[in-house]
């Protein structure tokens, strides 16, 4: 084969991948999604017939069939398509039969000259790295038996659809879940902002939703971005005191100076500047719900008088003879070990004790791995709304990438990438691993898929065309079909200018 009759080829099947990979994005359909698979094998392949069957139980049930008649179907076709698919489950490996008639295994079996099946290729589906499936293939032509190249391709074909199929159930399932919490727990108590499918967060929510109704102070202690604040405001509106006063106190973000004040109130006149009486945050919560937030970063001296609010229901103003009565519930948060921070002297043990009557430890992001997708096309689908623009399509490939990343800024980190690629990304245009932050893609997260995403089939695809055009991009975007300002912007998000 001549080496421009090898480019031409190659430039055919990778135009071929990409339209398939378009046709994969933007389908939401699981059935329609395999339709399109094994429409696209024949297709690429020059296969005279095939069908693809999913595990169904202990048995195998017919998904998409083409070319075959439903007499030739029944017990699973002839015996050479029953024992190659039995043999793809088994092993997980590819079966290529270059030419049955001369091939040992099937050569003398009947149907072969009876149905005049030449040339087989069959491999396994796999979803989750589990065997889902097979999709079986065959050619009746002398001039079109499979070969190894032709095998290659159809790895490549399967591993394109299986992160697309993948991606898709992974979509339904969480619809599903979804459906299901919000019938059950999500549905009986008040958790606005809060989305999980995660077992072990859902019981810090089933925690949260059964003490609400009591008055007892609560600590929630986790990572920066694990939406401690969340779970506090949830807890608030989940109990008696839902309609009282609701107040939040940064700990850390006022001066020490000035938080006495802040927290406790003061009378005209108690220091230089006190004009006025000032009601503090403590007392206008009163029969309702102070949260303390960052409470680590309280000052020691600020600790006895909040302990002795938490002992006795008192505050005593800054400059006041007395102290007066309150009736506040108390929850904390903090991103610090607070047991640390008393072992190192920086908090008090009793104030530990009474704060941390209840403590609910929220786990970092990476711990809730079922949750980083559900979360992520709700942050793009936020971020979409909120800027008037269309709800954007998510490659497999950056899925793949959302899921490994460790996201150290946990749930507010994703959701700042999340808002960060819908802007960043055109409008009408799929969201990809080439609008990530260099932070994520710099990260060791593996980026580069074996084979190929949709951005790198398009790269090759564009390269393949420039190399036969001499380089001319007017003439390499007349053979891609585009102008020549859509081959400079695709060039440039490529980094081929």
């Amino acid at each position: 084969m001549t080496e421009t009759l090898k480019v031409h080829r190659s430039t055919e099947e990778l135009e071929a991948l990409v339209s398939l990979a378009n046709e994969l994005l933007q389908l939401d359909d699981y059935d329609r999604m395999l339709d399109a698979v094994v429409q696209a094998s024949l297709s690429i392949l020059h296969a005279d017939r095939g069908f693809l069957v999913l595990k169904d139980g202990s048995g195998l049930a017919f998904k998409v069939v083409r070319n075959w008649s439903r007499d030739e179907l029944e017990g699973l076709g002839e015996p050479i398509s029953r024992s190659i698919v039995a043999e793809v489950l088994s092993l997980r490996q590819p079966v290529l039969v270059e030419d049955a008639l001369s091939d040992q295994r099937f050569s003398k079996t009947d149907s072969i000259l009876r149905k005049g099946i030449r040339s087989v290729l069959a491999a396994p589906l796999e979803v989750e790295n589990r065997p889902a499936g097979a999709l079986y293939l065959e050619s009746r032509s002398l001039d079109r038996l499979f070969d190894p190249d032709k095998l290659d391709l159809f790895r490549r074909i399967l591993e394109l659809s299986s992160r697309a199929l993948e991606s898709c159930l992974k979509r339904i399932l969480l619809q599903q879940r979804n459906s299901l919490l919000e019938r059950d727990l999500l549905k009986r108590y008040n958790f606005p902002g809060i989305l999980t499918n995660d077992p072990g967060f859902l019981k810090i929510l089933e925690t949260a939703a059964q003490v609400a109704p009591s008055d007892l102070p609560i600590l929630v202690q986790g990572p920066t971005g694990t939406g401690k604040e969340l779970i506090v405001r949830a807890i608030h509106l989940n109990s008696a005191r839902a309609n009282r006063p609701y107040v939040t106190v940064n700990c850390g973000a006022v001066s020490p100076s000035l938080l006495e004040s802040e927290l406790f109130g003061h009378l005209r006149g108690a220091f230089t500047g006190a004009t006025r009486d000032k009601t503090g945050l403590i007392p206008a919560a009163d029969t309702g719900t102070v949260f303390l937030d960052e409470v680590g970063e309280l000052p020691k001296e600020l600790q006895v008088k909040l302990l002795r609010t938490l002992q006795f229901g008192e505050v005593q103003p800054v400059g006041a003879a007395r102290p007066k009565t309150v009736d506040v519930r108390f929850i904390a948060a903090t991103n610090r070990d607070l047991q640390i921070e008393v072992e190192e002297g920086n908090f008090r043990e009793d104030l530990l004790y009474r704060l941390n009557a209840i403590t609910l430890e929220l786990p970092p992001l990476r711990d809730r791995p079922g949750d980083i997708l559900l979360l992520f096309h709700h942050f793009v689908r936020t971020a979409a709304e909120k800027s008037g623009r269309p709800v954007p399509k998510v490659t497999p490939r950056l899925e793949q990438v959302i899921q490994d990343y460790g996201w150290p800024g946990n749930v507010r980190d994703l959701e700042n990438e999340a808002t960060r690629l819908v802007a960043v990304t055109p409008a009408g245009e799929p969201l990809g691993v080439g609008g990530l932050s260099k932070r994520i893609t710099g990260s060791g997260v593996k980026v580069a898929a074996a084979l190929p995403t949709l951005e790198e089939s398009e790269r090759r695809l564009i390269q393949l065309h420039l190399k036969e055009a001499g380089g001319n991009r007017t003439g390499a975007a007349k053979s891609l079909g585009l102008s020549r300002e859509g081959l400079r912007k695709k060039m440039k998000r490529y980094d081929l200018a």
